[in-house]
């Protein structure tokens, strides 16, 4: 209950901080932020936790040394965005804080895709002592995302699968795989 409780503070200040800012700042004047996203996920959708909802919040910043708009390809991998963001499961099943780093790419038109990767740490279980829980093995665990959007002016809408494990690190394995969609406000 206590990294909840420090995941859901988390989650309040990235979202109070971002709207502060965005009410008093000037397009494009943000410094090092880049973007805030809130979204909703259908949690561990393939195993033991599925059937609950993650509440979701993301502070994305702004590539180290070059724009994160309009560069190209090899640029864009070459300097991902750094992020940071928490997930609260609103039925006390496994939350978590996370960071990596992201990186996207325009298809066509408004459509993009985006990877990222990095780690997180959670509230989940460690080993199978509770049936309606996922054991998960260690307590950092590596975090992966792939999202498919569209990019309008400053908003990007976006459906995201996300996956979490320890790559066999530990006794137990079974990560936490979630599927949702997130809102995006760019500064």
């Amino acid at each position: 209950m206590k990294h909840a409780a420090l995941i859901s503070a988390l989650m309040l200040t990235c979202a109070a901080g971002a709207a502060n800012a965005a009410d008093y700042t000037a397009p494009g004047e943000m410094g090092f932020l880049s973007e805030l996203r809130m979204g909703v996920m259908a949690h561990d959708v393939t195993r033991r936790e599925d059937g609950t909802v993650d509440l979701q919040a993301e502070v994305l910043f702004n590539a180290f040394g070059t724009p994160a708009e309009n560069t190209s390809v090899w640029e864009r991998f070459l300097t991902p965005r750094p992020h940071i963001g928490a997930s609260l499961n609103t039925d006390g099943k496994t939350s978590y804080g996370y960071a990596g780093f992201s990186w996207l790419f325009p298809v066509y038109g408004p459509v993009f895709v985006e990877g990222s990767f990095g780690g997180m740490v959670h509230d989940g279980k460690l080993s199978n002592t509770d049936p309606d829980r996922e054991p998960l093995g260690t307590r950092a665990l590596f975090h992966e995302s792939a999202s498919i959007g569209l990019d309008y002016e400053r908003i990007r809408v976006m459906l995201t699968v996300e996956h979490s494990s320890n790559a066999g690190l530990g006794n137990w394995n079974h990560g936490l795989t979630n599927v949702g969609a997130r809102v995006g406000y760019k500064f």
